[in-house]
């Protein structure tokens, strides 16, 4: 397969995901735990198949992230889909993880910003924490609201988070 078709199936299925984010939270409107189950799965896994495809396409055509806007949507869609099905959540299991995400994510992006050329890694350790992460709202729907496991997701999903944060600093000192 050639670099640009790789692009394209890459750059396809990570739209895909996006996309998606609207079915799944009609399905969790309704409380189709099953359905959402499935759609959600299935989005999951096109983050694997995107990430297949694009370690052996050709670069993006724009500096903008797609995969890890993405997976930003897809996490902060998640949160709001186990608020949806899982009554009590947000009040459970917010603090001290949300704020902390939004303040990291909140400093990515001006890093970003500030640095056009500053790229966003996908590290093996974010790889993991988002695959965790993507567990989570299946995991619920099967096995239903464990404390240990929601807060093992959600403190390796933080550790993903300043890890990133963490990189963003060395290139940003590197780039002065």
């Amino acid at each position: 397969m050639d670099k640009a078709t790789a692009r394209t199936l890459a750059d396809a299925l990570t739209w895909s995901r996006v996309f998606s984010v609207v079915p799944i939270t009609a399905l969790a409107w309704y409380d189709l735990r099953w359905w959402v189950f499935g759609v959600y799965s299935a989005a999951a896994l096109t983050d694997l198949a995107d990430g297949y495809f694009g370690r052996r396409a050709a670069p993006p055509k724009s500096d903008a992230d797609l995969d890890g806007n993405a997976d930003v949507l897809f996490s902060l869609m998640t949160l709001v889909w186990l608020w949806m099905l899982f009554p009590g959540f947000w009040e459970k299991y917010w603090l001290p993880y949300v704020p902390l995400w939004v303040v990291i994510q909140l400093y990515v992006w001006g890093a970003m910003l500030k640095e056009p050329g500053l790229r966003s890694p996908h590290s093996q350790f974010g790889r993991f924490a988002m695959m965790l992460f993507c567990f989570v709202l299946p995991v619920m729907i099967v096995f239903g609201d464990h404390d240990w496991f929601v807060h093992t997701v959600f403190t390796v999903g933080t550790a993903g988070k300043l890890h990133l944060a963490w990189y963003v600093t060395r290139q940003l000192k590197h780039a002065a």
